[in-house]
């Protein structure tokens, strides 16, 4: 008795699908000019004071994602900031990973 493999083609299909999984959706990290970074900490700044909801656009991963929600606390020390999201939620943001910030 025979067992019958697909063999190669097998180990092909794995390997396009992590191909096209990981490597060919990445998205380039964005680069942000200084007037940019100024207008993101006035935003956020301007949040923490008057609690408004903003929304943050981050790169992690080699993806773009996005949090909304209050500034509760802006952490120096540690490099994040602490954002209680729409759900509830406090979500740590590190500083590196902010690229845009809107006011909602």
């Amino acid at each position: 008795m025979t067992i019958r493999d697909r063999g190669n083609i097998k180990w092909t299909s794995l390997m396009l699908r992590q191909y096209f999984g990981e490597e060919y959706y990445d998205e380039p990290e964005p680069l942000l000019d200084e007037q940019h970074v100024e207008g993101m900490n006035d935003l956020i700044a301007a949040s923490l004071e008057f609690a408004f909801p903003i929304s943050f656009t981050l790169y992690q991963n080699n993806r773009l994602s996005s949090v909304e929600g209050l500034v509760h606390y802006v952490d120096q020390m540690n490099g994040h900031l602490r954002v209680i999201g729409v759900d509830e939620r406090i979500h740590k943001i590190p500083f590196s990973t902010i690229k845009r910030v809107k006011k909602i």
